[in-house]
């Protein structure tokens, strides 16, 4: 039914309507992680750079959101092809966000952004994966959505992380080792 990838559709909502940046950057990142060969100058990194200068810009932090912007940016304009090929309308996606980047560093107000596409199927697609998904993307606080990456649960990743040092620490090393 779907010819685009679920995490993109699912990034396309969280961006055009609820405008959680933050859980762009978890789906795509995942996905990137996880079904390519994360590369780090993919489609999927500018758009996952895109989403977090958002985030940043939206809390105020000027400096993150222009790092980003201008990395994502160098990633777009280099990967336009791949842009078209997921429906967005590349030169005006590009044109847009650049006049972003310019406001970011004119310290302006964070306002939303829509991504413009120029392939109608890419809109249906996500309009039916939102209905789909309905309860799973619900409007959230605006003070959780501006600062989600303090406030969520990431006690699974703060064990894995614990776990994982916890055997670096506890595997034996070879004498002479470091010197290779």
């Amino acid at each position: 039914m779907y010819s685009f990838p679920l995490p993109y559709l699912s990034f396309l909502v969280h961006f055009h309507e609820d405008h959680d940046y933050f859980e762009c950057h978890e789906v795509l990142e995942e996905y990137w992680k996880e079904k390519t060969e994360q590369a780090r100058d993919s489609v999927w990194v500018g758009l996952i750079q895109t989403a977090v200068s958002f985030y940043h810009h939206r809390r105020g932090n000027f400096a993150g959101a222009k790092k980003l912007a201008v990395k994502a940016l160098v990633i777009l304009q280099k990967r336009e092809e791949e842009l078209r090929e997921l429906g967005i309308d590349a030169k005006s996606f590009i044109n847009q966000f650049t006049c972003r980047l310019q406001e970011i560093e004119a310290g302006k107000p964070f306002t939303n952004m829509s991504i413009p596409f120029v392939n109608k199927e890419v809109i249906n697609q996500y309009r039916h994966f939102q209905e789909s998904c309905a309860s799973s993307f619900v409007e959230e606080n605006p003070d959780y959505l501006y600062n989600k990456h303090t406030l969520r649960d990431r006690s699974d990743v703060l064990a894995a992380r614990e776990q994982s040092l916890l055997a670096r620490r506890h595997m034996p090393t070879t004498i002479g080792s470091h010197l290779d």
